[in-house]
């Protein structure tokens, strides 16, 4: 079994590891760690040291898979005024749009995009409150399932297809399906000014797939750092 350092995420060569003391060191940042530790960390039958108070969900499967399940945020009070906007932008809408008919049905068309990005807010924010997300790792495959009211998703990847899970940057911008996910557009307004945030993703070739979208700071690190390590691990 090939040892990860926690630190750099480099493979720990097997002469820098002494098992009478039990100590490996890496010789990319020159940490020291536990070689025990590491072998338990990156082992896919063990997700050691989970943050404290985590929503996240660990369940170990009779096939030998590990699943990481986050479960519905529900009604938060900081949900009041997204849900608040979106109510008013619609009833806005809805009332121009009745005094443009009067005036000419092209005039009233004019309001098609903002009915879009109305309904895009409206089904943001019913999905915001209960949208689950259930993270099936096995030995060959990683599976991202989204139970979400509105455009449920299902990701499959094989393991060796995988180049790393890690903080990745979302482009929001520009994006008209994030437009209702109201909590990622504060964060972002916050962070970079409207250019994008870190959340954890699944990085290969082809395709980035961005996961535990609503999980906190210290979960996502989490998160992506024992995914990563696990995966690594499996490949080597």
């Amino acid at each position: 079994m090939k040892l990860i350092c926690q630190k750099c995420k480099a493979i720990i060569l097997h002469e820098n590891v002494n098992i009478s003391s039990d100590l490996a060191k890496c010789d990319r940042c020159n940490s020291i760690h536990k070689a025990s530790d590491l072998a338990d960390s990156n082992s896919i039958y063990n997700i050691n040291n989970p943050p404290n108070g985590t929503k996240i969900i660990i369940k170990k499967q009779l096939d030998g898979s590990t699943v990481l399940f986050y479960p519905k945020q529900g009604f938060k009070v900081s949900m009041i005024f997204p849900i608040f906007f979106t109510v008013l932008w619609l009833s806005f809408i809805a009332f121009w749009t009745r005094g443009a008919s009067g005036a000419s049905i092209l005039f009233a068309m004019c309001s098609i995009p903002f009915w879009v990005a109305g309904f895009g807010m409206l089904s943001g924010v019913i999905n915001l409150i209960f949208e689950t997300q259930t993270l099936k790792l096995s030995k060959t495959s990683l599976t991202i399932k989204k139970d979400k009211p509105i455009r449920p998703k299902k990701f499959e990847i094989n393991i060796k297809d995988i180049e790393s899970i890690r903080m990745e940057n979302l482009k929001i911008k520009n994006d008209l399906s994030m437009f209702g996910n109201m909590n990622l557009l504060f964060k972002a307004q916050k962070s970079s000014g409207m250019e994008g945030i870190e959340i954890p993703a699944i990085v290969s070739g082809v395709m980035t797939e961005y996961f535990f979208e609503y999980a906190n700071e210290t979960e996502q690190e989490w998160v992506t750092s024992t995914l990563d390590n696990m995966v690594k691990m499996m490949n080597n």
